[in-house]
């Protein structure tokens, strides 16, 4: 289960946003009067403004270097929380450390490998657990068994670990301390984006919890059949493109079919896919826009990147958007014919 977005309350936007973007070190997206965004290595975590003092947990991955990094740092800021024997610095399964942000929210920081990447110079990964307080554990445990998937063996009645080693619920029965403080867990309103089986939508009736389930495409980039089909005159490089590129599946293919070649990609499979067809003889193309786009929303920042690294192995590098909001959080490639790609890190609308 791959968290792709957060959005908690919060008391002190200035002080939060201050907190996040010049302690934490993460990118700030957008900001308001009201809230801001910031980008956790591939999740975003939106801080909305609200009257009272919410109370949430949340883990941070990182690697051994940035942990190291960031300890030193936070101790210096006076944040860390020291255990019950007054150790700071701990070990589950890697470097381990928790602290406080200013409203108090108990933050956790956790040394993890990033699984599928070589990429060099990233600092933190993701989020990677979140807290969910609730009356019944057991029962919010079945609830999210109709959307996401469960590799966990950690449960009782008071906690359970939901999720797998991609991103975790920690349930916890309200009241019950958060570790590793003596402070009770509170039910406080969050929004949850992340990936599951299928697609879902659940605005919780007993909880100010709200979850967007996005079902991931299968390959690197889902009604009836769908088709969009597009003429060209350089059908190798559109290949070149779309396949190595973008990552996108072919699903079908066809030579010479009454003076016509073509290949399909799955978007992200048959049901839904893009064609591309070429003639024997050369033909007069539309010229498209600047605003004739293809829109690809990657919820994972580190996928997106990876596309973009493939593309630009290819020769392909990011171009100006007409459009300023595409630019906001989307990169923008020109294909062979020069159509343009929107590779856009949201989990979509």
């Amino acid at each position: 289960m791959k968290i792709f977005q957060v959005n908690l309350k919060c008391h002190d936007v200035h002080r939060m946003k201050e907190f996040y973007t010049k302690v934490l070190e993460m990118e700030l997206l957008t900001e308001t009067e009201s809230y801001f965004t910031i980008m956790a290595g591939t999740t975003k975590v939106l801080f909305e403004k609200d009257d009272a003092i919410p109370y949430y947990h949340v883990c941070f991955r990182t690697n051994a270097e940035y942990f190291d990094h960031m300890y030193q740092k936070l101790g210096a800021e006076s944040v860390l929380v020291p255990n019950q024997k007054g150790e700071y610095s701990m070990f589950w399964k890697g470097k381990q450390a928790y602290f406080i942000d200013p409203d108090g929210n108990i933050l956790e920081m956790l040394e993890r490998p990033l699984e599928g990447t070589r990429k060099k110079g990233i600092r933190w990964h993701d989020v990677g657990e979140v807290g969910l307080p609730v009356n019944d554990v057991t029962a919010m445990e079945q609830e999210f068994d109709q959307y996401l998937k469960n590799e966990q063996m950690d449960s009782s009645e008071t906690f359970a670990f939901y999720g797998d080693s991609k991103g975790v619920f920690v349930l916890v029965k309200e009241g019950r301390n958060w570790y590793p403080t003596e402070r009770a867990a509170v039910i406080s309103p969050v929004k949850i984006y992340a990936s599951g089986q299928r697609d879902a939508r659940i605005k919780h009736q007993k909880y100010p919890y709200e979850l967007i389930v996005r079902k991931e495409w299968e390959g690197s980039i889902p009604a009836v059949q769908f088709r969009i089909a597009r003429p060209t005159n350089q059908l190798d490089k559109l290949i070149a493109f779309y396949e190595e590129g973008l990552g996108l599946k072919r699903v079908g293919e066809f030579w010479n079919h009454e003076g016509y070649d073509g290949i399909m990609f799955g978007l992200p499979d048959s049901q839904y896919h893009l064609e591309f067809t070429q003639c024997k003889g050369k033909m007069e193309l539309p010229q498209p826009t600047k605003e004739h786009l293809l829109v690809f929303y990657v919820g994972d920042r580190l996928e997106r990147d990876n596309i973009a690294d493939r593309l630009a192995a290819l020769g392909y590098l990011e171009t100006e958007p007409e459009n300023p909001y595409w630019g906001r959080g989307g990169l923008t490639f020109e294909d062979p014919d020069g159509w343009p790609i929107v590779l856009m890190n949201t989990p979509g609308i």
